[in-house]
């Protein structure tokens, strides 16, 4: 009981470190700003795509109305564009800027003499995934705080009237756990690079930088080889355009779906947040320096 309660504590002031940092509020700050950048409307008579920012600057609210841009619909694609390419680089900034700090400092040894190694290492994998994921949740919360009174609702939208969204089991409340349950997780997910680099990278800009590099190739990848495979005919099973679908980083958000693919996901991202955690105990045992 004792150390399980020690464990707790362990973990309660990693949080407090991570979570009171400079970078998680960067962190959320940056979240917000850039879902503002996702595309908000599309006039397809001029062929000028708008941002959000630009849709609450240029447009009035009947054009948003007549063309069902909703409120709601806003919100559920705000992490798409910019976030989804530097999703990597926000967020780490909350583990990241307090680990460093710490390893600057010189005092990961003394927390390893005084909390036990495996305490140690498992405090700062949750805090680190809790961490990304608040400040990621924090930045969309305040997008919808924005987004939600200037937009029109669902039921202002006249093109709207008769599709999906307008359905008897439809809950506004429903949509937005959805949406910051997938930002968390999203977050949570996209730490992991990070962390793991942390074991062994000294530099705080090779530990955001790297991963987000490697984001980059795996996007350019997979869209290759979807766009190859996208005329193919159906087969029993996942083809291989769903497989390229499951290991996206950013449709860790669509977590809810009944995609075919969700399950080969869940199962990805699974095995890759227990790869983090295991590669990152095992380097920081095998060092001597204790991390330092």
């Amino acid at each position: 009981m004792a150390n399980k309660f020690k464990t707790i504590s362990t973990v309660y002031v990693d949080l407090n470190k991570t979570i009171f940092s400079l970078g998680f509020f960067a962190c959320a700050i940056i979240t917000a700003i850039l879902c503002l950048t996702t595309q908000g409307y599309s006039d397809h008579e001029t062929n000028i795509n708008y941002s959000v920012y630009e849709a609450i600057l240029y447009l009035d609210w009947q054009t948003l109305s007549e063309n069902g841009i909703a409120n709601i619909t806003i919100i559920s694609s705000g992490l798409s564009g910019y976030c989804t390419m530097f999703m990597p680089i926000i967020a780490a900034l909350p583990f990241v800027t307090a680990f460093c700090n710490e390893r600057n400092t010189g005092s990961i040894r003394l927390n390893i003499a005084r909390t036990g190694k495996l305490r140690y290492y498992i405090g700062k994998f949750v805090s680190a995934i809790i961490s990304a994921g608040l400040a990621v949740t924090l930045g969309c919360a305040v997008f919808a705080v924005i987004v939600y009174p200037i937009f029109p609702t669902i039921e202002d939208c006249k093109e709207l009237s008769h599709s999906f969204f307008i359905e008897d089991n439809f809950s506004m409340a429903t949509e937005l756990w959805h949406f910051f349950s997938g930002a968390f997780i999203y977050g949570a997910v996209s730490v992991l690079p990070a962390f793991f680099m942390s074991s062994f990278v000294k530099n705080h800009y090779i530990i955001t930088c790297v991963p987000f590099m490697l984001a980059y190739i795996q996007k350019v990848a997979l869209n290759k080889i979807s766009q190859a495979h996208m005329t193919d005919e159906p087969t029993e099973g996942l083809s291989i355009f769903e497989k390229c679908s499951a290991f996206y980083p950013e449709n860790i958000t669509q977590w809810y779906s009944k995609n075919t693919y969700v399950p080969l996901m869940l199962k990805y991202n699974g095995i890759c947040t227990a790869a983090a955690l295991i590669g990152f105990i095992v380097i920081m045992n095998l060092r001597r320096d204790k991390g330092e």
